[in-house]
């Protein structure tokens, strides 16, 4: 079961752990955890070691340039 809840959120975003992603903001990021709601970007010019943002999944589209 979790197999599949995995797959439908991949599905869902069409986004793979890993991938390089352009934010709204114009930033670099890559897809750093899928999570049943959120995905966390993970910036690639870090300013700081936690560097990153958590969006839920229905604001993916808008903010994010695959």
């Amino acid at each position: 079961m979790h197999m599949e809840h995995a797959k439908a959120v991949y599905d869902a975003c069409h986004l793979r752990h890993g991938q390089h992603v352009l934010m709204a903001t114009g930033r670099a990021a890559k897809v750093g955890e899928i999570g049943q709601t959120t995905i966390r970007f993970d910036y690639l010019e870090r300013n700081r070691p936690d560097d990153c943002v958590i969006i839920p999944r229905h604001k993916v589209p808008e903010m994010v340039r695959v």
